[in-house]
C-alpha cells in the first residue's frame, strides 16, 4: 500500500519494509512499529546468562559426566564424530 506519513514523524524514522501502524480513517503512517519476530525464535533466545556452573550442582557426577558428552563434547571436538564417521548427539 502507499500511505501518507504523519507530519510530526520525521522521513528518517521509516524504513522501506519495516512494520508501521497506520491511521485507518487518514491512511497515514502514526509510529514505527519493532520488527516482527517469530514467537518460537523468540522462545531460544537467553535473556540473561546463567551463573550457574557445574561446580554448584552438588552431586551427580555421572549425570554431569553423561550431560558433558552429549551436550559440550559435540559442540567442542565435532572433528572426533566425522573422524569415527558418526553423527553427533542430537
Amino acid at each position: 500500500f502507499v500511505v501518507a506519513r504523519n507530519r510530526q514523524l520525521a522521513e528518517a524514522d521509516i524504513e522501506e519494509d519495516m512494520r508501521v501502524g497506520i491511521d485507518r480513517g487518514k491512511y497515514s503512517i502514526q509510529i514505527p512499529l519493532p520488527a516482527h519476530i517469530d514467537p518460537t525464535v523468540s522462545l531460544m533466545q537467553v535473556e540473561e546468562r546463567p551463573d550457574v556452573t557445574y561446580s554448584d550442582v552438588g552431586g551427580c557426577k555421572e549425570q554431569l559426566r553423561q550431560l558433558r558428552e552429549v551436550v559440550e563434547l559435540p559442540l567442542l571436538h565435532p572433528d572426533r564424530f566425522v573422524t569415527l564417521g558418526i553423527d553427533p548427539p542430537k
